[in-house]
């Protein structure tokens, strides 16, 4: 199985962490993010990951020493200006089958296999990969008609929303729809696939998904990756990582 991790992005939102490192290299309890994220895909049986690659790239090529990581062989993209979350995949070559796509700045337990398993029973042209997350309001909402009427009144409701969480399994007919080296961005290529009649399926993720873009959100993420490491990493990409399996140990049996 073959993936696409975005990991050109720059990280001004993430500052200072981003200061010295690129946001890929950003560490979760003193791993990498971007090698979680490879270990993660590693252990759940992807072979061939692609990395689209922008700010800084040298320093993450070089923090996997050439083209073959935990037996994962790897390729790089260069984009030479930013090319949005959809843009890079015009640089690789053409897709030979259902690829996964993400970015590289996500912290999740999401089964990656079953994903893609759901993906290829669905037929769809695309699979979205959807978080559900929570806004609490802090004050009374009130509905009116058209008639100024009030028709609703909730004090202080939980508002339940979709986000998309950033990762996605595409089939190869999508790159079509992209134009290389013009910035494109995902829901933009998706919306112009659902206007041609293609079925754009949604995933929800079932377990635990953290954006990193922010200091607060990274010390979530951090938190809770340290908390449970095994819920993250499983056996499997704990040795990729080549990390202390007594301490996942330990942490499972509690």
């Amino acid at each position: 199985m073959r993936a696409v991790v975005l990991a050109g992005g720059v990280g001004r939102r993430l500052r200072p962490h981003t200061l010295t490192i690129p946001k890929p290299l950003v560490p979760i309890d003193g791993i990498p993010i971007l090698h979680i994220i490879l270990a993660q895909l590693r252990s759940a049986g992807f072979t061939h990951v692609s990395l689209s690659l922008g700010h800084r790239a040298h320093m993450i090529e070089a923090s996997f020493a050439g083209n073959r990581w935990a037996d994962l062989e790897l390729d790089f993209f260069l984009e030479e200006e930013p090319l949005g979350t959809a843009g890079p995949l015009a640089l690789l070559p053409p897709l030979e089958d259902s690829t996964l796509v993400m970015n590289a700045d996500l912290l999740t337990d999401i089964d990656f296999a079953d994903l893609v398993a759901r993906h290829k029973k669905s037929r769809a042209a695309a699979t979205v990969a959807l978080s559900r997350q929570y806004i609490d309001v802090a004050h009374g909402v009130v509905e009116l008609d058209d008639d100024r009427k009030v028709t609703d009144f909730r004090e202080k409701p939980r508002l339940s929303l979709l986000v998309s969480g950033g990762i996605y399994v595409l089939e190869p007919s999508l790159l079509r729809l992209l134009t290389p080296r013009v910035r494109d961005d995902m829901p933009a290529l998706l919306d112009r696939a659902r206007a041609e009649g293609e079925r754009i399926e949604g995933h929800v993720i079932e377990g635990d998904w953290h954006d990193i873009g922010t200091p607060e959100q990274l010390n979530r993420a951090t938190a809770a990756f340290r908390d449970d490491r095994l819920r993250y990493l499983g056996r499997g990409a704990a040795a990729v990582l080549g990390a202390d399996t007594g301490a996942f140990q330990e942490v499972g049996s509690g």
